[in-house]
Formats: C-alpha cells, structure tokens, sequence
C-alpha cells in the first residue's frame, strides 16, 4: 500500500524548526524533523511511498515517523494507494478531520459487509466511493473492485474471497479489505461504528441519503467546494430574476391598503400565538380578494435592484443572496370570483397566470392534499411551492438545494401567519407528487422543481 499526501496538500519548511503539512483547511506542524522522518515526508511529497518502505527509509527514527503518520493520516492529509503490480485499484481520503483509521480493528476471521451509508458515484471520469459516517471517499481505479464491494453486500469473510472469484491477487485483496475495514467502510455485525450504543440508536434512525445529504450541504468533504463561487459565471447566463411570462390570460389580484393593515391589523404576537394547521373547510368559503391580499401580503416582489451578475429582488420573506428561486402555482379548487384551474403567480405584477382548466392531474394533487389517516375535504386552493435551482445553483455550489429548502420553510411560515392573520384555515403538506406537479404545470422538472405544498381554504372573519 502506498502512502501519499493528499490532493491538494503540500510539505512546507521541511529543513526548519517549523516544518508542517498543509491543506485546505487542515494542517499539522511536524516542527524540527528528525533525518529518517524528513526523508519519509519528503517521499510522500515525491509521489509516495510502499508502507513496507517506510522502516528502511526512516531508518531509526521509524517509531517517530510511523507516530507522524498517523497524525497526518487522521488528520486528513495522506491518502492511500493499493496497487498491484504497478496498476491502481483504489486510492482512499479521508473527507474531513473527523476521519480515524482504525489499525487494530481488522480480524480475517470476523465476516465484514459494506456499510448501509456507503455509496458509489461518478466524479472527474472515475468511480467514486463515498461513506460519510466515517468521512472517507474512495477513487476506485479498476472494475474488479467495484465487483468486491458488491460481493460484501451481505457478511462475508475473507477467506471466501480469493483471486478465482475476485480477480485480485490474495497478498493484494487482504491489503484491500484490511484498509476498507480499518477506515470503517466495511463494518462487522452490520453496525456502522464501534461506538456508544447512544450513537448506534442514532444512527440506525438515519436514511443513507439524508446523512450525506446533510454533510454535503454543509460543506463537507476536503475536496468541497461550497458557498457563493459562482462556478457558472461567464460559462452560463445567470437564470433571470423573474419567471417569463407563458400565459396568454391573466387575473389582477387584489392589493391591500398596507398602511391601513399597520394600524388596524392583528397584532404580531396574537398571530404568532393563534397560527395552527387548520385541515377542513371554514364557515365561509375562500374569495379571490382573500387570496389575492394572501399573497400580495407574503409573496409580492417589493423591489427589482440590478447588479453586476443581474437583477435580484425583495420580498417579504427572506431568500438567499436575495436571488429567489421559488415560484407559486396555486391549484384553485373553489375560490369565489375565480375560476376552477391551474395558476402561477405573477409576483411583480401581483397577478395570476392561468395554465389549464381542471385536469385529471390536478385533481389527483387535490385528491393528494387529503390526508390518509384522518380523511376531510380537500382544500379550497393548493398551492405548489416550486424552486428554479439553476437560480440558486448558478451562484452557489454544493449547498444550492439545502437552500431551496430553507427558501421554502421561510416562505411556507410567511404563508401560514399570513393566512392566520387574515382568519383562513392553513396547512403545509409534507409530500406533493412532483410528477404530477411537472405535468399540471407543464415545466421541465430540473429546470423547476416541485418543493412544497400549501393547502389554504376560507374560515372566519379575523378579530380586529
């Protein structure tokens, strides 16, 4: 197995008093470095070396070199190479500082099977593993790899793996097991970590994708890019601020006399304190006024601002970098004064756009909107909450999509105090059939995809 430094790590100072190992975001200071450790380092830096070369190269400072290794690998700045005669099979990097390799962990005799949270993608022309509980990732270099991992889909022990049924060498794929298993990718009895039983409870209750969706939209992984880079900036026009218009009718919507509601509205608190989920209908139904001042009053566009990467907007709900990426389309079921059918809501001109009539798709997400436990009548008027993410995606990397999601929370609670004050029944939906939404909608489900559901019907007149 060949140690290296990782990607995007470099050895600084190595004849000073104050030599270190480098990364983005990670560092180690080695200081005044004995011979046989300097000459060790020197080689991870000059492409690597075997760990069966370390002693002869490190001479009698092997003890110190190996306790200097061990530092930088758990400290996220070495990788390390299986090979077989001269060819790569997997290449492993630790993902964050977090990442521990476990040296006295590996028994041959003990069945081990891939973890549940380790999954495989496609990276840069290569096949990438991933497994966050452990912060590791894995460039799979050759195909009889990947046929190992799933091998090791059930319990299997090593000795039931050899070159007939794998391809790889024995000496090799011991090599291969015993790094996957020290770094916890391939785990005994099925459980993920050797931890506390608190942090095993904890982690049985996590899907595999929510985890490493909440790592990677946190900016996790060293070879991350997050935040506002602008990856797409001179390589794709930035998607406009506002949707372009695609109906031919349209409804002007009520406007409310805003400096009247500042005086005579219900008061902050008592909204916050009076806002439920309100499923069934009210005493009154739900009128186009209602649902124009709804969202004249949570969703309009207050204000256009350019800059130099286009026009960004203000609304009464906070969105990030102030790009606004989510749109409306109310499903309206029965609104008086308003006609049966598919919207979208127009939020500079405050008005609706009207896509259909009453589809069968649109029936079944109002049919959708019920619930199954508890059955009441589906809701007046349904509203889509639906994101642009190459809105988002332009200018932020990796954490686009956790911010439609905070996106649409804000805009969801906006809606719901909103309706509170203005007296209607209110309530958020957990699931919404994008499928459905793309058909009713007639939009490209990557360009925009559906997010949320709010359901709003009419109820009592507010108290002043």
């Amino acid at each position: 197995m060949r140690l290296s430094l990782a990607e995007g790590v470099t050895l600084r100072c190595l004849e000073a008093e104050d030599a270190r190992v480098e990364g983005q975001g990670r560092s180690l200071r080695l200081g005044l470095l004995a011979p046989g450790v300097r000459a060790v380092f020197e080689s991870l830096a000059d492409g690597g070396i075997q760990e069966t070369e370390v002693p002869a190269a490190a001479g009698s400072d092997a003890s110190l070199a190996w306790y200097w290794l061990d530092l930088a690998g758990d400290g996220g700045l070495l990788s390390w190479t299986v090979e077989e005669r001269g060819n790569l099979l997997m290449t492993l990097t630790p993902a964050s500082a977090s990442f521990l390799r476990r040296r006295a962990t590996f028994d041959a005799l003990v069945p081990l099977q891939l973890s549940r949270f380790a999954h495989t993608r496609m990276a840069a022309g290569h096949a990438v593993l991933d497994c966050p509980t452990v912060h590791a990732t894995a460039v799979l270099h050759d195909r009889r790899v990947v046929s190992l991992l799933f091998d090791m889909a059930r319990p299997t022990q090593l000795a039931r793996l050899n070159q007939f049924n794998t391809g790889i060498e024995a000496v090799t794929l011991r090599e291969l097991v015993r790094l996957l298993a020290e770094t916890g990718i391939l785990v005994p009895d099925g459980l993920d970590v050797p931890a506390s039983e608190a942090t095993l409870t904890a982690l049985r209750q996590w899907e595999p994708h929510d985890l490493l969706f909440h790592l990677r939209s946190r900016g996790w992984g060293h070879q991350t890019r997050a935040g506002a880079t602008y990856r797409f900036r001179g390589e794709l026009p930035n998607p406009p601020a506002l949707k372009p218009s695609v109906a031919q009718e349209s409804v002007e919507l009520y406007r409310p006399d805003m400096e009247a509601l500042r005086t005579g509205d219900m008061s902050f608190t008592e909204v916050l304190e009076n806002r439920r989920s309100l499923r069934g209908r009210g005493a009154t139904p739900l009128t186009v006024r209602q649902l124009g001042e709804m969202l004249y009053r949570a969703a309009r566009v207050r204000d256009v601002r350019s800059t130099l990467d286009g026009d960004i907007t203000d609304r009464p709900y906070p969105g990030a970098g102030a790009a606004y990426a989510l749109e409306l389309y109310p499903l309206v079921g029965e609104c008086q004064g308003l006609p049966p059918g598919v919207y979208h809501y127009e939020p500079l001109g405050h008005r609706l756009e009207k896509l259909s009539g009453p589809t069968q798709e649109f029936q079944a997400l109002l049919d959708e909107a019920r619930s199954p436990v508890e059955p009441f009548d589906r809701p007046e008027v349904l509203m889509v909450v639906a994101a642009r993410v190459p809105r988002l995606a332009w200018k932020y990397e990796t954490l686009a999509y956790s911010l439609v999601l905070q996106d649409t929370g804000a805009l969801v609670q906006t809606l719901y105090l909103v309706s509170t004050a203005l007296g209607l029944r209110p309530y958020a939906l957990g699931r919404s059939d994008p499928d459905l939404f793309q058909r009713v909608a007639g939009v490209d489900g990557f360009a925009e995809a559906s997010v949320g559901a709010f359901a709003v019907s009419g109820g009592s007149t507010p108290a002043p």
